[in-house]
């Protein structure tokens, strides 16, 4: 098995389990099992901010792997196509769970926007990391983010201020970059071997967009049921 390819699948597998773990986390706040604020608590935005880079240099990786000798036009537009699909069937789904605090830009609509961009990209590699460094450190060291589109936003088209799911572009369009360059570099995984824990990361990784889809509804529906046993 080519351990590029695996490395990638491995990467993703293991950002969807964190994932499964902080919202299975974050339903247990929601259905009052415990008292923590997957929000604002400092352990669990880092812990989220580890889940999402994960998913973020996978794109950039992936990108790259796909598209930098060649696009497959078709090919590109089914799969942004499906992210498309896919994160507005998240923000129907959130506005069914969690009406006050749905979810109108979250990690898929992400994804998607950042896979157009990436295409932009990917034949310039180092550029890449040099404007994917410099995204990042804008950001931390600068302070310069997406805030005031933000709350315009919130203000004209009336979106909730509170939800439950947001990806700015910046720092996090950085972290797509740089995994352009990982991938270019050919730096990830090099000498991942296929074993029993990497080839079920592996498989998991290769089907994180069902997982991502289908795992929240059944945490949802589980804590439902046990809350309504309980009473």
């Amino acid at each position: 098995m080519n351990p590029r390819i695996l490395a990638l699948d491995v990467l993703r597998g293991t950002a969807i389990v964190l994932m499964v773990i902080f919202h299975f986390c974050f339903d247990l706040a929601v259905f009052d099992y415990a008292d923590f604020n997957t929000a604002s608590d400092i352990q669990w935005r880092i812990f989220r901010a580890v889940i999402v880079s994960g998913f973020l240099l996978a794109v950039g990786m992936s990108s790259y792997l796909a598209y930098a000798q060649q696009i497959i036009w078709r090919k590109f537009f089914r799969t942004l196509g499906l992210l498309i699909i896919s994160a507005l069937g998240i923000t129907v789904g959130s506005l069914l769970m969690y009406p006050d605090k749905w979810v109108y830009f979250g990690i898929l609509h992400f994804i998607a926007l950042a896979l157009l961009l990436s295409l932009l990209f990917v034949r310039v590699p180092r550029l890449s990391l040099v404007l994917g460094v410099l995204i990042i450190s804008s950001y931390f060291v600068l302070a310069v983010d997406m805030s005031p589109l933000w709350h315009w936003s919130v203000e004209q088209l009336s979106i909730p201020e509170r939800t439950t799911d947001l990806v700015s572009f910046t720092p996090w369009f950085g972290v797509v970059l740089i995994g352009i360059y990982i991938m270019h570099k050919n730096m990830f995984g090099l000498d991942i071997k296929h074993n029993r824990l990497t080839g079920l990361l592996s498989y998991l990784g290769r089907h994180s967009l069902i997982i991502y889809l289908l795992h929240q509804p059944i945490l949802y529906l589980g804590f439902s049921l046990v809350g309504v046993s309980f009473d």
